[in-house]
């Protein structure tokens, strides 16, 4: 029986997790896998926790009859209350989705395609119109108020639904994982969502203009303004329609006085409003991050339009984009949508 013991990280920064990802490929065939978790108890943000979390379920999933044993973990009650034992598929604390979540966090959840029809009406409406109907829910967990809080509700709406759409609508997912962390004394909010679909160089791949030899210059590619993999496909819906804009309106929207982080495959890059990191790692589909400083949003209308008109232009540049617009509702907030 091949056994092997690792040390658990006891730094979450995101170096020393993407290098870990790396490490764990190593004992995807093993039979046993102890992981050693240090005192005091390790940090975690949203992202670092589902992120490792994912990695470890991965490899259960390459080979299910890995075993975890987990050493000196009691003590980590933070992630376990979040559900990230039970998601590596180790009984302790509570199960993926199974805390209630505050007004200061949301536990790691598993969300299905199936789960966004709950109504039978549902099956005449748009897959993005239900997304946009949990993300909806999702911020107003965080933002508490939708009044008050306007701004902070309006770009976790917004951000929220791109992001899980592009899983929905490229992936090939059918199920991912989400969390999210609000800090009042920091005014900094995180949301991270991860899934085990086909990633992003295969996903544009479908489209042949965006057909990339290295993960690397395919999620680089994927941040820009008009790069999709179905941009090159006849328009099914008036409303909705694969633009490419997406993850590049939810990136500045996080750059905004925070910070954004796309991993997929061999490669993890992070953006902030002046610095560009590139991270090598190890990560079977996408994890993304984006984290936001809420007294820097400011109107997130403004913003959205500014970068509409930024991206535009940088659309013209990009050869394969067929300089196609940003589709009509990803452009729009949630209060201007209702009016539509």
């Amino acid at each position: 029986m091949a056994q092997a013991r690792l040390k658990f990280p006891n730094r979450t920064d995101l170096s020393t997790i993407f290098s870990f990802a790396q490490e764990l490929d190593y004992y995807a065939m093993h039979d046993r896998l102890t992981l050693e978790f240090s005192q005091p108890a390790t940090f975690f943000a949203p992202f670092s926790m589902l992120f490792l979390a994912c990695k470890l379920k991965s490899l259960r999933m390459r080979n299910p009859e890995l075993q975890f044993v987990c050493e000196g973990h009691h003590h980590h009650t933070y992630p376990a209350h979040m559900g990230f034992f039970s998601l590596l598929g180790v009984e302790h604390g509570k199960k993926v989705g199974e805390a209630n979540g505050s007004d200061d966090y949301i536990p790691i959840t598993e969300l299905t395609k199936e789960e966004l029809f709950e109504e039978k009406m549902d099956q005449y409406r748009e897959l993005p119109d239900l997304v946009q109907r949990h993300a909806d829910r999702l911020a107003l967990v965080i933002a508490r108020d939708r009044k008050t809080n306007a701004d902070m509700y309006d770009v976790l709406s917004y951000s929220v639904r791109e992001v899980m759409r592009n899983v929905f609508e490229h992936s090939g997912a059918t199920t991912l994982y989400y969390c999210a962390q609000y800090w009042p004394k920091s005014n900094k909010v995180e949301f991270a969502v991860a899934d085990f679909g086909i990633g992003i160089r295969r996903g544009l791949a479908t489209n042949p203009n965006f057909r990339f030899p290295t993960d690397k210059q395919a999620i680089e590619y994927s941040l820009l303004p008009s790069v999709s993999g179905k941009t090159h496909l006849p328009r099914t819906s008036n409303n909705w329609y694969n633009s490419g804009y997406g993850l590049y309106m939810t990136n500045r929207l996080a750059r905004n006085g925070g910070n954004f982080v796309l991993a997929s495959g061999t490669t993890a890059i992070h953006l902030s409003r002046k610095t560009k990191t590139n991270h090598e790692t190890s990560f079977p589909g996408t994890a993304l991050r984006f984290n936001m400083d809420v007294r820097e949003i400011g109107s997130v209308e403004a913003r959205l339009t500014e970068f509409r008109r930024e991206g535009a232009e940088i659309a013209k540049s990009i050869s394969g984009t067929g300089n196609r617009p940003p589709s009509a509702m990803s452009l729009l907030l949630r209060r201007d949508y209702e009016k539509v």
